[in-house]
């Protein structure tokens, strides 16, 4: 369905890619239908959004009743597309710098990024003490946004290395619902950590992506790649239909950035929260 070759790169100070008009717009309908007919959901976050996630009884409901979100799932979800994607990213980014230190060893087809809620000492021993030899999966949700909801400026967890995001109907500027990416406001040619939620005042905003029916984003997930989403004001009962993803390791990933490296550090909480809400910061080490 979708052709990665296709995409354009984004002036970014991340790797960004996109392809407008990747999904044409009868097939657009027929996923917003079919999300439609979701009879139910596995979570609210966000202030408005409901989701279904890939490693649910209800996705895998949501599948056998939804032939072309099936179709989109299979492409993704499938070791091939997975390499597309690193090829492309790598091909087109070649003086960007990042890359991931342990390359992945398996394609994990039926593996997905745990969703249940936990302590920062339990996601820390789930994870474990050793980064070497990660597996790769996809992890994706099949969303809809009521008014309310948006996302503070963040870097996605730990374990991802490639974020998309498939917007499947048209939503007016005004009314919000916009992924937007940011930069630091001082510049510099190395940085000694990467904060995941940097507060907004240290952030100037690069770029913004009104929802447009059809396109797609990719994106590399380095410890600089800030992201959220504004306010969504929904109009007329009009909600934001989407398609969100990523391709995650089985254990986090050390970004490397020309000749240092990058480690993650979990903040401690007592907190059960989920997997991908948990606060952690990159630190830089020395490259071995």
């Amino acid at each position: 369905m979708i052709i990665v070759n296709k995409l354009s790169k984004v002036k970014s100070n991340f790797p960004v890619m996109v392809g407008k008009k990747a999904i044409s717009a009868r097939d657009c309908e027929i996923l917003i239908n079919e999300i439609k007919k979701a009879k139910s959901f596995d979570d609210l976050i966000q202030g408005g959004r409901n989701r279904i996630n890939k490693g649910s009884k209800n996705f895998k409901n949501y599948l056998k009743k939804s032939k072309l979100s099936k179709k989109l799932y299979n492409q993704f979800n499938s070791k091939s597309f997975y390499r597309k994607v690193e090829n492309c990213f790598k091909k087109t980014f070649k003086t960007y710098g990042w890359s991931n230190t342990f390359l992945p060893k398996k394609f994990l087809a039926q593996k997905y990024t745990n969703k249940k809620l936990m302590n920062s000492k339990e996601l820390v021993k789930m994870l474990g003490k050793s980064y070497k030899n990660p597996d790769v999966n996809l992890d994706i949700d099949f969303s809809v946004s009521r008014g309310g909801y948006r996302l503070r400026p963040h870097r996605d967890d730990v374990t991802r290395l490639y974020n998309f995001l498939i917007y499947l109907n048209d939503i007016p500027k005004k009314n919000g619902g916009s992924l937007t990416i940011f930069k630091k406001k001082a510049d510099m040619k190395l940085r000694k950590s990467f904060k995941r939620f940097p507060s907004i005042s240290e952030l100037t905003k690069v770029k913004e992506f009104t929802p447009s029916r059809g396109s797609v984003i990719f994106f590399q997930s380095t410890p600089n790649s800030y992201h959220g989403v504004t306010l969504f004001r929904e109009e007329k009962g009009k909600k934001r239909f989407f398609i969100y993803g990523s391709y995650a390791l089985s254990k986090p990933v050390v970004w490397k950035y020309k000749n240092v490296s990058y480690l993650p550090k979990i903040k401690k909480t007592n907190k059960k929260l989920l997997t991908s809400s948990h606060d952690s910061d990159y630190f830089m080490k020395e490259a071995v």
